[in-house]
């Protein structure tokens, strides 16, 4: 079969298995927050603390769907905290855990039943051709921005937006979500740069705890650390679910790229198919990397006040437009 192309990673089928897997030996319970363009189920399982009415914190994957690298390690994150391994243990102690493996199930099936072949476009985005990491609203009424990269008005381009914010069922049931219950944070995994991506801020006290976030992250990491990139002011807004937690709904939030930037260099350069750009040969080297990261950052988060009292604390600091 083409898929052996793509061992280790798991098929649709076989995540959904984990996840059901993780959900009893954690007590937990797999909740469907909505369905995608095609009629997929949009899964989330939310494993509880130790004690009841702990702060929620979220972690998703594959919002890109061909990063199964990240499914992988958000998969890792939630036996841990089932197993209450290690730090996983305190964190258990302290919070309930939400994790989504797959935010764009569709792309996700089509890089399976395609053996990670085809353009980065149809394996990226969801079924509408939209690039779910740039429908989310621009905060503050800020402007599209066209630099390369931040988003695409031209159906068929890789990062293209979609006709207006949250135009996208996977999108849509995220915000629902959001809104629904207040995630202390979030940490959304990606692939391939071996950075850490904070929410944008240009304010010195969040800019500050989130240099603080990314180094407590890094820290944690076993063997390979990643490296934060943030700049306070050349930055722009690009309809990232990252920007939109933290200034909409109230919640620290990063991206994760997912492989150290040599490793992945190294890679690109030889790879057989998008796939194989995206996503590195051990995914399992990786989760063990990673996920002690994870649990490091909620672990901090869950001791900051929440981004809008720090606002209120400083009136006079800066909102990014």
């Amino acid at each position: 079969m083409k898929q052996a192309e793509l061992a280790p990673y798991l098929s649709p089928e076989a995540r959904a298995t984990q996840l059901r897997e993780l959900a009893n030996q954690g007590k937990g319970e797999i909740v469907e927050i909505g369905q995608s363009v095609l009629g997929r189920p949009l899964e989330i399982l939310r494993l509880p603390g130790n004690k009841p009415e702990l702060p929620p914190v979220l972690c998703t994957a594959d919002i890109h769907g061909l990063e199964f690298i990240g499914t992988q390690v958000a998969l890792g994150l939630a036996r841990n905290f089932a197993e209450a391994k290690d730090q996983a243990g305190l964190l258990r102690e302290q919070a309930e855990l939400w994790v989504m493996p797959s935010a764009n199930p569709d792309a996700y099936a089509r890089t399976w039943e395609q053996a990670g072949r085809g353009k980065l476009a149809e394996l990226r985005c969801n079924a509408h051709g939209v690039d779910l990491n740039r429908n989310f609203p621009l905060p503050h009424q800020a402007k599209t921005s066209w630099l390369p990269g931040t988003g695409s008005s031209k159906k068929g381009k890789a990062t293209y937006r979609g006709p207006k914010a949250l135009s996208e069922p996977e999108s849509s049931a995220l915000d629902t979500l959001m809104s629904r219950y207040q995630f202390t944070a979030s940490a959304n995994l990606h692939a391939f740069m071996g950075t850490i991506i904070p929410a944008r801020v240009t304010d010195k006290p969040s800019y500050a705890h989130y240099k603080d976030l990314a180094k407590t992250f890094a820290k944690a990491q076993t063997k390979t650390r990643y490296r934060r990139l943030a700049l306070r002011h050349f930055d722009v807004f690009t309809g990232e679910l990252e920007d939109h937690q933290h200034h909409v709904h109230n919640c620290w939030a990063i991206c994760v790229e997912h492989q150290s930037v040599f490793a992945s260099l190294r890679q690109h350069l030889r790879a057989p198919s998008p796939f194989w750009r995206f996503n590195p040969r051990q995914p399992n080297r990786w989760v063990e990397n990673d996920v002690p990261g994870l649990v490091a950052y909620f672990l901090r988060a869950l001791n900051l006040p929440p981004p809008d009292a720090l606002q209120a604390a400083h009136p006079n600091a800066k909102i990014p437009s």
